[in-house]
This record gives C-alpha cells, sequence and structure tokens, in this order.
C-alpha cells in the first residue's frame, strides 16, 4: 500500500508539473495570438483561453444532460465559479505578485464582473432555470463577448504589441505564422486538459488508497481539479506580468460557467433545473466579486490583501463544504 502511496504521488507531482508547463506554454502562445490577430490579451484571457480551460465542466453539463443528473453538474458550474475567483485569482497574487490593471481594463472587468453578479443574483432567486432562462443567459454571454470584442481599440492593440517581434512572412515555417502560433495554442490548451485529467485521477486514487470519504473527494479534489487549468494559465501570467492574460482567464471562466454552461444546462435538461439547494454558496461567490471590485477602483489592482481575503474565503468554503453540508 505504501509503495502505492509513493507511486501515485510521483505521479501527481508530474501531472502536476507538466500542466503547469503547458500553462507556461499558453501564456506565451496567447501573447503572440493577441498580437498577430489584432486583439487585446484581456480578451484573449476572457474568451479563447477561458472557454478552453472551462471544457472540463463542459463535459460534465454534456454527461449529467444524457445521465439527467442536474444536481452534480450545478454543484459543480457553481462550485468552481467560487474557486475561478477565491482559489484562482488568490493563489495567482499570493504566488506570482500584484495583479496591475489599466484603465481600459478595469472598465472592462468591472462591466463583466457586473454582468456575472447580476446574472447569478438572478439565478439565484429564481431559484429554478427553464429553458427560456437558459437561452437568456446564453445571450447575455455571447453579448458580452461580442461588446469586450467591440470596444477594443486599436491604441490598446498597439500598445500589447510593443516590444513584440514584427510578423513572420509568407515564406517562413507554418509554425512561425499567425495561424501556426495559433495551433500551438490550441495544443498547449489541449496539453493542460490532459494533464489536468491525469492530476484528478492520480489525486483520486490517493485518496481512495488513504481512506478518505468521498464527500471529501467530491468537495476538495473535483472543485479544485476542475480549476486547474485556470490555476495554471493566471499563475503563469502574473509570472510574465501579463495581468490583463490572467485577470480576463479568471474573470472570463466565472462568466461563462454563470451563463453560457448553466444556460445550456438549462437547455439540454428534460425539466426545469433546482438552483435552490445551492444558494448557501452565495456569501462565498458574492463577497470575492465585491473584494474584485474594490480593489480595481479604489486601488487600480489586486494585491495581497485583497488576495489573502479572496484565498481565506476558499479555505472556509471547503471546510464549510466538508463539514457542514455532509
Amino acid at each position: 500500500m505504501y509503495v502505492e502511496i509513493i507511486i501515485y504521488c510521483i505521479l501527481l507531482f508530474l501531472s502536476l508539473y507538466f500542466l503547469w508547463f503547458a500553462g507556461d506554454k499558453s501564456v506565451k502562445y496567447s501573447i503572440k495570438t493577441a498580437a498577430n490577430f489584432k486583439l487585446t490579451s484581456l480578451f484573449v484571457g476572457f474568451a479563447l483561453i477561458a472557454i478552453s480551460t472551462g471544457l472540463p465542466e463542459l463535459a460534465i453539463v454534456i454527461i449529467s444532460i444524457f445521465e439527467k443528473t442536474h444536481g452534480i453538474s450545478t454543484g459543480t458550474i457553481l462550485g468552481s465559479n467560487v474557486c475561478d475567483i477565491s482559489l484562482v485569482l488568490g493563489l495567482a497574487v499570493l504566488l506570482g505578485g500584484n495583479i496591475i490593471i489599466k484603465k481600459k481594463e478595469a472598465k472592462d472587468s468591472l462591466l463583466t464582473l457586473l454582468v456575472t453578479a447580476v446574472s447569478m443574483a438572478i439565478v439565484f432567486i429564481l431559484g429554478t432555470l427553464s429553458w427560456i432562462e437558459g437561452l437568456i443567459l446564453i445571450c447575455v454571454y455571447f453579448g458580452s463577448i461580442w461588446w469586450l470584442w467591440k470596444n477594443s481599440t486599436k491604441k490598446e492593440i498597439q500598445e500589447e504589441k510593443t516590444g513584440q517581434k514584427k510578423a513572420v512572412k509568407d515564406h517562413d515555417s507554418f509554425f512561425k505564422t499567425k495561424w501556426g502560433i495559433l495551433l500551438k495554442l490550441l495544443g498547449s490548451i489541449f496539453l493542460i486538459l490532459v494533464f489536468t485529467e491525469f492530476a484528478v485521477r492520480f489525486a483520486i486514487k490517493l485518496t481512495n488508497l488513504l481512506k478518505l470519504s468521498i464527500e471529501t473527494v467530491g468537495a476538495t479534489v473535483f472543485a479544485i481539479g476542475t480549476s486547474l487549468p485556470e490555476i495554471s494559465v493566471s499563475l503563469n501570467a502574473v509570472k510574465k506580468k501579463e495581468y490583463s492574460l490572467a485577470l480576463g482567464n479568471a474573470l472570463g471562466s466565472v462568466l461563462e460557467q454563470g451563463t453560457l454552461l448553466l444556460g445550456l444546462l438549462a437547455i439540454g435538461y428534460h425539466k426545469a433545473v433546482d438552483i435552490k439547494p445551492l444558494r448557501s454558496l452565495i456569501p462565498f461567490m458574492f463577497i470575492p466579486f465585491a473584494i474584485i471590485a474594490f480593489g480595481i477602483i479604489k486601488r487600480k489592482k489586486i494585491a495581497k490583501i485583497e488576495a489573502l481575503l479572496m484565498f481565506t474565503i476558499f479555505i472556509i468554503f471547503m471546510l464549510f463544504q466538508i463539514f457542514w453540508i455532509r
């Protein structure tokens, strides 16, 4: 048994190492993709990376629709929202440094945060979601994507291109062209998802060997496991001082899960989706929203104090799930 524990510990460590490596590459190619396609890093993080790193949650939604078990997916989606705000941003700042927010990025981030908060508030107030509410949530998501893309100014894009290498010519290697770099970005995101899957599986094996309860596994391993891609990208982005990418990834993931994924679940499920059992998550979700908004408005950054508060909320959330819910 002890040999098995050691083996799975090593495998888990290797999975996390390669997850970190893939996250580092995804940040590198995200920066180049933003420059090549004349997009801001905030938009790339908000749209492309947030959607890609949200694939584990999307997979759970699809499976739950076919298995007719919406409780699992709603819990995962809303629980991941708490993790993606408190854990992802909190850990990224505590380990990587402050996230400095520019004036234009502050405006876009606050709007994203407001749309997410209002959407989540309405969802919790309604208590149930029919296909009509689901369709509205999906429209809110794509409307937000369109607004962010429409309001990306040429000045921002030009500023982000400063210091980047000039675009390669057509006769250069394909993997140095803008489409080749985009392909490498998608490849690095794919690797993030693969190594996340390995890490979660090995963690589950360890919890089984250590005889931890299924409630503990669900409240810890899966909650953190589905947020590993966001953690990898955001932490690497902060270390490289690509603050808009880190912020866009975290806020984009939260908006995507709270609107697009909940909307898809509401449309695909055969009856109304019940949200009422998850109202206990309200303080753990909205307090971090307020902390981030305060940091953006008053301090123009998310610093250690905000990160420590959010991380503390995450720890309390985990303890609540383990000791109170069960």
